[in-house]
């Protein structure tokens, strides 16, 4: 016989299962995007996510006083994309063969066009200095605040707002002064 204690306890853990599972539906394709900025291998992003959700349901007592679980989940996996691309020596690459591009146009070539455009965008931002990069990753594909990007990267939103200007501006001069 279960007495109401056990009971309740049984039913707050399937509760914080259910929201942990909602939590990861939010958050997987976000958190992957970014690891997958960060490390530029497909698998490995895979792994920086599974880690990062491991890590976050061994904390799953803190996650509760945390304002903003959102930011707090892309912390954790900004840090463990980090660290493994610290422990692996890991050399930089082209992401271009990483990124699908969804087009919302019916004909194939204006798809193509896009792709390709967006390819080409991706690699005038790798140029950037790596501050550059995150914060316009974070604001531009991802669509964070500037106060969500200041708390994912210790940045002050001041320092996030000129970092996301300069990044812009130089896009723009890139892109000006390019051959067509």
């Amino acid at each position: 016989m279960c007495n109401k204690s056990s009971y309740t306890t049984v039913k707050k853990e399937l509760m914080q299962i259910k929201d942990f599972n909602v939590l990861v539906d939010k958050m997987k394709d976000k958190m992957y995007r970014l690891a997958l900025r960060v490390v530029r291998n497909e698998e490995d992003a895979h792994e920086v996510v599974q880690e990062s959700f491991i890590k976050v349901w061994k904390k799953r007592e803190k996650i509760a006083e945390v304002d903003n679980k959102e930011a707090y989940c892309m912390t954790i996996a900004r840090n463990m994309a980090i660290d493994l691309l610290r422990a692996k020596k890991m050399s930089i690459s082209d992401i271009d063969e990483h990124y699908d591009i969804e087009t919302k146009t019916a004909n194939p070539e204006n798809a193509l066009v896009a792709k390709d455009q967006y390819v080409d965008l991706l690699k005038i931002i790798d140029t950037l200095p790596e501050s550059h990069k995150l914060v316009i990753h974070l604001r531009d594909i991802e669509g964070y605040t500037y106060k969500e990007i200041a708390e994912l990267t210790d940045f002050s939103v001041e320092k996030v707002k000129v970092y996301l200007h300069r990044a812009r501006t130089r896009l723009r001069q890139i892109i000006k002064n390019r051959p067509s």
